[in-house]
């Protein structure tokens, strides 16, 4: 489902690129001491990039800014988070759900053209590299335009290593600052426990599906080893191994907590990285800080603070013969072991997150003090609501802001109403119409808002006769329009033939047409709504959590039902 979900957005996106524009700012003459930053996530599982921005969003948070994070995903369980998280329903475009701020973060290049189309603050975008990057030539020249489009709209860019930062000089021709990554020292470091096999164990990371991670290589190298040293192989992975992968290693970690990572490194005879390119590894620091020798690929990354027989060993990429003697030398060699060690703990004081993130917030404070400049005027509409109107007083300042940047004519948001014994109702009324409109395009405006008119809804049919308790009238009504208007119309009708079904007590046939339904629209969260207070199925919860609101809907249910 997500993955579909996931798809069907970036669709969306993609569609939408001959729309794009370049974020003009101009410089105020005042910094901003105490910052509104909003990082804009494209997902939240388990990998090394977003650690590192749940370690930027804590650490700012610790040094005074106010700090919160925009995701699709469910809060995740598997890091600390410290900062606000909004959960954005899927159904809807994820910067939509982008609070006033001061300044945006967009954490992958597929998010920088929304989060300048919002018009809220300043846009950075942090680039952590990727294939976009590493294997540019490999890729479609549709998704080649796509991406060049994107590095040409932001004003500011910054990455984790010199490295990146020349491939996106020489692949985009933009200038990106460097800001390095480091490591939790209260977590990695060559103190607490460790987890000790019966035997010497080597330890790798990775995603089985993530190729450039180059665990195939690892497990070759370590099948060579097998002849000679008593050894076994542990892995850390997010996600579970297929029969076949698990069946070449010891043991296998999935989506351990930091703690047993760190512990797993300090028990370890040694780290090995087979990564084919990274912008800047984390993981062989992260060994450095807990006393782990490592053995890691000439990947560009890496070359950032690795030197050959100094702090690491190297080996060359998707060369198992020279990884294998490379970690047969270490393996033999206990003077080499005792160095790289002593070396490796020099190395990690160079990467410490205190003095980085203060850098970070200064280059934020920066970036906030230029202004957006609109594309619009106010006086270019016609308002329907005012901000006594907005369920959120900050997000009235959020929709005079994208008014002045939108390419729309006619703009909706949500107006709420409260019907009794059912899930507050959301339906987009109109709240903006350019005065003098070119083409007729709607745009939609997540600010929820009192209806202008309260009682629109006794003026609807289907509607009046529901809320003036002549179900019998409503059904016939409600199935009357869900035969007419397009398929999401219908759906939105389909809600409450159910709920009217429900007031005249045919529960059963309001389950069998809810599984109708459910079926026509998976995606719907509502009928998974309607099904959980049906009949408290606790499967339908994991839909709900998940899709959050049906916001691509004329109508959907604005809150979620109780837990």
């Amino acid at each position: 489902m997500i993955q579909t979900l996931r798809r069907m957005e970036f669709e969306k996106r993609l569609s939408r690129v001959s729309q794009a524009f370049k974020q003009n700012v101009i410089k105020q003459h005042k910094k901003k001491e105490q910052l509104h930053i909003v990082y804009v996530m494209t997902h939240v599982g388990v990998s090394g990039g977003v650690k590192i921005i749940f370690e930027h969003a804590n650490r700012l948070k610790q040094l005074g800014a106010k700090v919160t994070i925009v995701a699709h995903y469910v809060k995740p369980a598997w890091f600390p988070i410290e900062a606000d998280y909004i959960q954005v329903p899927f159904d809807l475009e994820l910067t939509k759900g982008i609070p006033d701020c001061d300044l945006i973060v967009a954490t992958y290049w597929d998010h920088i053209q929304p989060c300048i189309e919002t018009g809220i603050a300043p846009v950075v975008y942090f680039e952590q590299g990727d294939f976009h990057l590493f294997d540019y030539e490999k890729m479609n020249q549709t998704l080649k335009n796509y991406i060049q489009k994107q590095f040409q709209l932001p004003a500011f860019i910054y990455t984790v290593s010199k490295s990146a930062a020349e491939l996106i000089q020489k692949i985009y021709g933009r200038e990106a600052k460097v800001y390095p990554n480091a490591i939790d020292e209260k977590i990695f470091n060559r103190e607490g426990p460790w987890i000790e096999g019966e035997r010497p164990y080597l330890l790798m990371i990775g995603r089985e599906s993530t190729a450039f991670k180059g665990l195939s290589y690892i497990m070759e190298a370590y099948e060579k080893l097998m002849r000679e040293f008593d050894l076994d192989l542990y892995w850390i992975t997010p996600e579970m191994p297929s029969e076949q992968m698990r069946q070449r290693v010891t043991k296998y970690f999935i989506s351990p907590s930091q703690e047993t990572i760190a512990s797993l490194y300090r028990g370890a005879a040694l780290y090995v990285s087979g990564s084919t390119y990274e912008s800047f590894s984390l993981p062989p620091l992260e060994a450095m800080a807990c006393g782990c020798p490592v053995v890691t690929t000439d990947n560009e990354g890496v070359l950032e603070y690795a030197v050959h027989q100094v702090n690491v060993l190297i080996c060359q990429m998707k060369d198992s013969e020279d990884m294998a003697k490379k970690i047969k030398e270490l393996l033999s060699n206990q003077d080499l072991k005792e160095q790289l060690i002593q070396n490796g703990f020099k190395t990690v004081s160079q990467y410490n997150w205190q003095s980085i993130m203060e850098k970070i917030l200064s280059y934020y404070q920066d970036i906030a003090s230029y202004q957006v400049q609109p594309r619009n005027e106010l006086s270019d509409w016609d308002i329907v609501i005012s901000k006594e109107h907005s369920l959120n007083p900050e997000d009235y300042e959020r929709f005079e802001k994208f008014l002045l940047m939108t390419n729309a004519d006619l703009v909706k948001v949500p107006a709420v109403y409260q019907v009794d014994k059912i899930p507050a109702i959301a339906r987009w009324e109109t709240a903006a119409v350019r005065k003098k409109c070119w083409d007729g395009s709607v745009e939609t405006c997540f600010c929820p808002v009192q209806p202008v008119n309260p009682f629109q809804l006794y003026h609807l049919k289907g509607y009046q006769s529901f809320l003036l308790k002549q179900f019998e009238r409503a059904l016939e009504e409600f199935m009357e329009l869900q035969k007419s208007g397009d398929e999401k119309e219908k759906a939105a009708y389909g809600r409450w033939v159910i709920l009217t079904l429900v007031r005249l007590q045919r529960k059963e046939e309001a389950k069998r047409k809810l599984k109708e339904f459910i079926a026509q629209h998976p995606y719907n969260a509502d009928f998974y709504k309607l099904s959980y207070l049906l009949e408290g199925k606790e499967k339908d919860l994991y839909s709900i959590k998940t899709l959050g609101d049906a916001t691509s809907y004329p109508e959907f249910f604005m809150n979620e039902v109780e837990r």
